[in-house]
């Protein structure tokens, strides 16, 4: 019965993360297809960014099913919580932001069918999160260029998510 209950279970979670396998990549294209489309002409260096958490994806890398797609649900909730920031300066088209965000909560929301069970947050990438928000958007007065940072993090971010 043990093992009735196992197998049931491990087929569900497969079932559950058809999502992450199937449509992950070809919504995450689409974001990352917007964002370039959406670039402005800004060329500012990134040198003032904080260092990007690459030990974290690696770390997640080599993590089970369940914690990746924990790990880049809340990558995603990150990203679209710096976008509930004051975006009246942005020379992006406001259609393809609309678009690129509900684009964005599509991928969240399918990342969570893939979720059996919550964990915790990891506070690494939560102090990263606000470290740009601090440091660029608002140090910069959530100005175009400082927007355009951000794009170019976040496609950054895009890319890495695509290959875990």
């Amino acid at each position: 019965m043990k093992c009735l209950l196992v197998c049931l279970c491990s087929q569900s979670l497969s079932l559950k993360c058809r999502w992450l396998d199937q449509k992950f990549k070809e919504t995450n294209a689409i974001c990352l297809g917007l964002l370039h489309i959406m670039g402005g002409d800004f060329t500012e260096e990134m040198r003032n960014i904080p260092a990007f958490p690459e030990g974290l994806y690696t770390q997640t890398s080599n993590a089970a099913g369940d914690d990746k797609a924990w790990f880049m649900l809340q990558v995603l909730e990150e990203i679209l919580e710096l976008f509930n920031e004051d975006l009246d300066s942005v020379t992006w088209e406001e259609i393809r932001l609309e678009h690129f965000l509900s684009v964005l909560d599509t991928q969240k929301e399918g990342l969570k069918s893939c979720i059996v069970t919550k964990k915790k947050k990891s506070k690494k990438l939560q102090m990263y999160f606000k470290r740009l928000e601090n440091h660029i958007l608002k140090e910069m007065g959530y100005s175009a260029k400082a927007w355009e940072l951000i794009r170019k993090v976040v496609r950054r971010h895009l890319n890495r998510l695509d290959v875990i």
